[in-house]
C-alpha cells in the first residue's frame, strides 16, 4: 500500500484544521468534511483507506455515518472519536464495523498510533483477499484429458480429496503425477491450507531430514539456528513427497511413524512434536518390485497405498492429444496436418511434459502461424506425409472439411469456442458450417 489515503469527518473546525496539517505532515493523503453528508458526498468519489468520525455531528450522526460508509465502502477502516461516548456507544460501533474508538480529549500520539495499526489491519484484508484469490485460481485450475481411464482417475481423485488417508500417485515421468497431487489438496476442504512439496531424491539423507522434519541448533555443523521441517509447514495442509522410490531406507522408518502418529522430532531435538497433514506420495517406480528388492519397506508401502492413483502415459491416451495441443499452443498459432500427423506417431517418453516442451520449441522456430513437422525436431522420427497415410481417401473438399470440423469438435466435446480456435473461423462461421453439414453431438 503507498501512502494512505484518508477522510476526516469533525464539526469542531480548529480541530479539524490541526488533524489534517499534522497528518499531512506524517505522509498521509488527507480529505475532511465537518458533516455527514459532505462525507458521503466524498465517499461516493474516492476510495479511502481510513476514515476518523467524530460521533457527535449536526444532522447525521457518526453512528449513522458509520452505518452509510460500510454500505459504500465496506473495506474502508473507521475510528471514532467522541467527547460524549459511554461504554455502549463503544460497543455499537465496534459492532457496525468501526476498527477502533477513541474518547475525546485524546493524545494526537495515540490517534497516529490507532491510524498505524488501521492502516496495517487493512493491508493485511488485501492481502488475504489476495491469496483467497490466488488459491481460487489454484482451485479451478484443469486437468486436461477425455480418455475413460484418465477420466475415471479424475473422479476418483475428487471422491477422495477430502479424506485424509494416504494416497500413492504412481506413473512415468511427465505424466502429471504433481498436478494430480494438486488436485488432492485444492479440490479439499484443505485448500487454504499449505500445499508443501519435496523432492525426496534431490537431497543427501542427513539434508532430506533436516529439510522434513526440522532441526535444533548446534544439531550438526551449519546448524546456527532452529529450523522448522516442511512436515510443520505443511500444518493443516498437504505434504506432497516426489519421487518417494528414491529415499533412503533409514528415513523411510521416520517417515512410517510420521504417517502412523503425526509426531517427530526435529533433527538434535528430544522433544516429540506433533502435526495434522495429508501425506500423497509420488513415483516413477514400480514400488512392489523395489519391496520385492529390498529397496523399499514393505510396511510403509502398505501404509501409503491406501489409494492409488495409477496415471496413464501419453502414448496410452492419444485421443487427448488435440485436448493438449490446444491448450499449451498460444499466440494463435496452428499445427499443420503433418505436424499432427506425426505427433500421433510418436511414443512419447517423457509424456505430456515433452509434449509441452516440443510445442514450446514449434512455437518458437515456426515462421508463420502454422507449425510445421521440421519445427518439433523430433530426433530420429520420420515425418509423416499425408499421402503416404494407408487411410488417406480421394473426397470432394466439402466432404473432407465436414470430417475435419466434425472431428475438431469431437476432440474439444463441442466446445464451439474452442473449435473454432482450433480452426481458426469465427464461432458464428462455424454455427453456420455446424448447420450446413446437420452435425449433431454425440
Amino acid at each position: 500500500m503507498g501512502a494512505a489515503r484518508l477522510i476526516i469527518v469533525d464539526d469542531e473546525k480548529d480541530l479539524l484544521e490541526l488533524l489534517v496539517n499534522r497528518l499531512k505532515r506524517k505522509g498521509y493523503e488527507v480529505d475532511f468534511a465537518e458533516n455527514a453528508e459532505d462525507a458521503i458526498s466524498l465517499l461516493q468519489n474516492q476510495f479511502y483507506d481510513i476514515a476518523i468520525y467524530d460521533i457527535r455531528l449536526p444532522k447525521m450522526d457518526g453512528i449513522t455515518l458509520l452505518k452509510e460508509t460500510k454500505k459504500i465502502q465496506p473495506e474502508i477502516q473507521v475510528l471514532m472519536l467522541t467527547g460524549h461516548g459511554t461504554i455502549e456507544t463503544a460497543i455499537e460501533a465496534m459492532k457496525l464495523g468501526a476498527f477502533d474508538y477513541l474518547a475525546k480529549p485524546y493524545n494526537l500520539t495515540e490517534l497516529e498510533i490507532a491510524i498505524t495499526k488501521a492502516v496495517e489491519n487493512k493491508t493485511l484484508i488485501e492481502k488475504n483477499d489476495s491469496m483467497r484469490k490466488i488459491i481460487k485460481q489454484h482451485n479451478s485450475f484443469q486437468i486436461i484429458g477425455k480418455n475413460p481411464h484418465f477420466k475415471a482417475l479424475l473422479e476418483l481423485t475428487e471422491r477422495v480429496a477430502n479424506s485424509d488417508v494416504p494416497v500413492l500417485i504412481e506413473g512415468e515421468s511427465g505424466t502429471g503425477k504433481e498436478l494430480f497431487a494438486k488436485a488432492l489438496h485444492y479440490w479439499s476442504n484443505r485448500a487454504e491450507e499449505p500445499f508443501v512439496a519435496i523432492n525426496s531424491g534431490a537431497l543427501p539423507e542427513q539434508l532430506l531430514e533436516s529439510e522434513l522434519f526440522g532441526h535444533v541448533k548446534g544439531a550438526f555443523t551449519g546448524a546456527n539456528q532452529d529450523k522448522k521441517g516442511l512436515v510443520e509447514a505443511a500444518n493443516g495442509g498437504t505434504l506432497f513427497l516426489d519421487e518417494l522410490g528414491e529415499m533412503p531406507l533409514v528415513l523411510q522408518v521416520k517417515l512410517l511413524r510420521f504417517l502412523e502418529t503425526g509426531e517427530f522430532r526435529r533433527v538434535g531435538d528430544v522433544r516429540e512434536r506433533k502435526v495434522h497433514v495429508r501425506t500423497v506420495g509420488a513415483t516413477n517406480r514400480h514400488l512392489e518390485k523395489e519391496v520385492a528388492n529390498g529397496n523399499f519397506r514393505e510396511d510403509l508401502y502398505y501404509r501409503l497405498n491406501v489409494v492409488r492413483l495409477t496415471i496413464p502415459p501419453l502414448r496410452e491416451r492419444k485421443e487427448d492429444l488435440t485436448l493438449l495441443i490446444h491448450h499449451f499452443v498460444k499466440n494463435g498459432k496452428t499445427l499443420s496436418p503433418e505436424a499432427m500427423a506425426t505427433l500421433q506417431k510418436y511414443h512419447f517418453p517423457g509424456n505430456v511434459r515433452e509434449l509441452h516442451h516440443l510445442l514450446e520449441r514449434g512455437v518458437l522456430l515456426s515462421k508463420g502461424d502454422t507449425i510445421e513437422a521440421d519445427d518439433l525436431l523430433l530426433a530420429n522420427v520420420q515425418k509423416v506425409n499425408l499421402k503416404d497415410v494407408s487411410t488417406y481417401q480421394l473426397c470432394t473438399l466439402e466432404q473432407l472439411e465436414k470430417e475435419h470440423i466434425e472431428k475438431v469438435l469431437s476432440e474439444v466435446e463441442w466446445n464451439k469456442t474452442k473449435a473454432a480456435n482450433v480452426l481458426g473461423v469465427s464461432v458464428r462461421n462455424l454455427y453456420r458450417k455446424i448447420e450446413q453439414y446437420q452435425l449433431e453431438e454425440k
